[in-house]
């Protein structure tokens, strides 16, 4: 990477600006007011103080900060990877965090997006008959179903349910999560994380079970997927399913990901995904890192009168097998963690 790499953080966390300056990287900080202190000994001289509630002034002070100290990289605390002040990034990362964008980019390529609607009430037989049979219908937290025929749709409509409820076209196939980071269009797959749905609540296991060309076909389809809109800078998060007839995208985020997987990913490998992308912008090697390690994380399905909803319970073990009995028996003792670790890998960080 090149020396005149120069990086803005807009109101980033203190940890990524920690990282951010521990990398080596030419850094800028924008942040708010109130939090002035908290930055002042990890930038002195070289952060920007606005009011984070007045929009313009914000994006007054992003422009000037990217003009006057040529700037050629900026990222938000989650990891969004431009605003409008650079405004060629900017586009890829909107297309990609907008469905309907991204699913007209996506439309005439090996990789279209699973068809999906937001429906309530007396529109949900309407958007069932716009996506075509059979769907699946997702209500509340994580409660989903699965209609094949007319019959169970009737039936289905018949209980009431006044929604919202999320319409998704019914794909056959592992469901995948790939973590990516991208520099200069160069984009490094840092994990691929099983995702599913239990009876339980919602499921995630990394790195995901797959034979070796299920996984490379997902880690070259997140990278075709990133290439088709132009994403040249920053991190991602591409929801796939692997079904039969080839992948098919479910979301793409750019950002640095769901908590829960990028944990995931920090426990198995060492990699965090904040880091990773920090040090190649500072001109570092990418560093291999293999798994011979499994963890997973569960987020329970909220009980009645929870608030907020349940936190998630993570397992880790030298096999899948070890990882779920463990995530089966902290949901069977009431969501709580089990209170025995499982083994350490060899030379484990976790």
């Amino acid at each position: 990477m090149s020396a005149d790499v120069r990086l803005l953080l807009c109101f980033p966390t203190v940890s990524l600006a920690r990282k951010a300056v521990r990398s080596g990287v030419d850094l800028r900080l924008v942040v708010a007011e109130d939090e002035r202190r908290s930055f002042e000994s990890l930038a002195a001289g070289r952060t920007d103080v606005v009011d984070a509630g007045d929009g313009d002034a914000v994006a007054r002070t992003v422009a000037s900060v990217v003009r006057n100290h040529r700037i050629t990289h900026v990222l938000t605390a989650d990891g969004f990877p431009a605003t409008q002040a650079v405004p060629d990034a900017a586009r890829a990362a909107h297309v990609l965090a907008e469905d309907r964008r991204l699913a007209e980019v996506l439309a005439t390529s090996r990789y279209p997006m699973i068809r999906r609607r937001t429906a309530t009430g007396a529109d949900i037989a309407e958007t069932v008959a716009r996506i075509g049979l059979p769907v699946v219908i997702r209500s509340g937290w994580c409660d989903e179903v699965v209609l094949r025929r007319g019959a169970e749709l009737a039936e289905w409509l018949g209980g009431g349910e006044p929604g919202p409820v999320e319409v998704e076209e019914f794909v056959v196939g592992p469901r995948v999560v790939i973590t990516t980071v991208t520099l200069d269009g160069m984009h490094r797959v840092v994990g691929v994380t099983a995702k599913w749905t239990t009876g339980g609540g919602v499921r995630y296991l990394h790195p995901a079970e797959l034979d070796e060309a299920l996984a490379c076909e997902a880690r070259a389809s997140a990278m075709a997927v990133l290439d088709l809109v132009g994403y040249e800078f920053g991190p991602a998060e591409t929801t796939l399913v692997l079904s039969d007839r080839g992948p098919r995208v479910v979301s793409v985020r750019p950002g640095f990901g769901t908590r829960t997987v990028t944990r995931l990913i920090e426990t198995v490998s060492g990699i965090d995904v904040q880091t990773e992308l920090l040090r190649a912008l500072a001109g570092a090697r990418a560093r291999p890192r293999s798994a011979s390690w499994y963890a997973g994380a569960e987020q329970p399905r909220p009980r009645a009168g929870d608030a907020g909803g349940a936190s998630y319970v993570v397992a880790e073990g030298p096999t899948p097998g070890t990882v779920e009995a463990l995530l089966d028996r902290a949901r069977h003792a009431g969501h709580a963690p089990d209170p025995r670790p499982a083994p350490r890998r060899p030379g484990g960080t976790g």
